[in-house]
């Protein structure tokens, strides 16, 4: 190989690393125009979030390019640039996702959690000490980088492209979930024989797991833009009446609307609950079919008309999907 062409690489490099940090910056903000550009802009939030999907197969085939590098000088690559690959798709992944997940957690649910633990980790990637030093350096913690990256990249961008419903998309993430951490487990467990069926059953554990905590993951792309409870709606102009805190008991006999205005992504078709909860219990469950397509979002109600023989106490109507994600919620209070 002659020297201009040895040297090209580290040029490369010495490019890429001055520049790289941008990735994370810029990842937030194609994340922040393609959730405003939902409703406005299909096609061009779709091109976006598109993006995605296609460059996890860089890190699904890296080992396989490392190889290939080695056995062929043209082709060789140093481990840094590797490194920074991996280091991009999971700014871009994060970062990009990140709005959607700021915008749709309730923050007074264990979805804050989730929430706060995606930024953790996209704040991870841009420090390169704790990113190389303790991601990179450990083929597990890479993996399950890619396992949780990946996660949140197809909660996102499913509904978008495919039209998948919430409860559609958090199974094929949780399938992801599953299949991508598989080589974290296979790195942790001792070598033997049962080493491979052991990775795969983790992560298929890890896939279960994810689905009884379903609960905690917010919904990326469907949200509450509007709630209230309210003694009346005007059917005709779809709008509720004056918003109620506090009732009397006496003045339940009309019953109760719960009205909410649910963001849902363009052509989407979506079935969300009104669970109507009594002192920490579920009195009802009341269906409702939203669809995408209005800026403000779809307006849905429910109306609610048997209460208990002691109604009195605090209130909760909670929107959930049909996986039981928390979408939304509103108090009152029966007196």
């Amino acid at each position: 190989m002659s020297g201009t062409a040895a040297r090209q690489p580290a040029r490369w490099e010495a490019l890429w690393a001055r520049w790289r940090h941008w990735v994370a910056a810029l990842s937030f903000g194609a994340g922040v125009a393609s959730f405003a550009l939902i409703e406005r802009q299909e096609r061009v939030a779709q091109a976006l979030v598109i993006l995605l999907p296609l460059s996890w197969l860089l890190p699904m085939i890296e080992p396989w390019l490392q190889r290939l590098a080695e056995r062929r000088p043209r082709l060789r690559a140093s481990s840094v640039v590797f490194g920074y690959a991996a280091q991009t798709i999971h700014q871009e992944s994060l970062f990009f996702t990140l709005p959607f997940f700021f915008a749709t957690t309730e923050w007074r649910s264990p979805q804050a959690l989730f929430t706060a633990t995606m930024g953790a980790l996209a704040l991870a990637s841009v420090l390169d000490p704790i990113y190389y030093g303790q991601v990179v350096a450990r083929r597990a913690a890479l993996w399950a980088f890619h396992a949780f990256a990946a996660f949140v990249t197809v909660l996102t961008a499913a509904p978008m492209i495919w039209h998948l419903t919430t409860a559609q998309s958090l199974q094929l993430g949780l399938v992801c979930l599953a299949v991508v951490s598989v080589p974290a487990w296979h790195a942790l467990l001792p070598p033997n024989l049962l080493r491979g069926v052991g990775a795969l059953a983790l992560g298929a554990v890890l896939g279960w797991a994810g689905w009884q905590a379903r609960i905690a993951i917010p919904p990326a792309t469907l949200w509450v833009a509007d709630m209230r409870i309210s003694s009346s709606v005007d059917v005709a102009g779809r709008v509720p009446g004056t918003a109620v805190q506090q009732i009397d008991a006496a003045a339940l006999a009309g019953g109760l609307y719960a009205w909410s205005s649910i963001r849902v992504p363009r052509g989407l078709r979506e079935r969300v609950e009104h669970h109507w909860i009594h002192r920490g219990r579920r009195i009802d469950t009341i269906a409702l079919d939203v669809r995408g397509g209005r800026e403000a979002g779809y307006r849905a109600w429910s109306h609610k008309t048997a209460f208990p023989a002691d109604p009195r106490g605090r209130w909760e109507v909670r929107v959930v999907t049909t996986s039981g994600q928390l979408i939304g919620h509103a108090y009152f209070d029966v007196r």
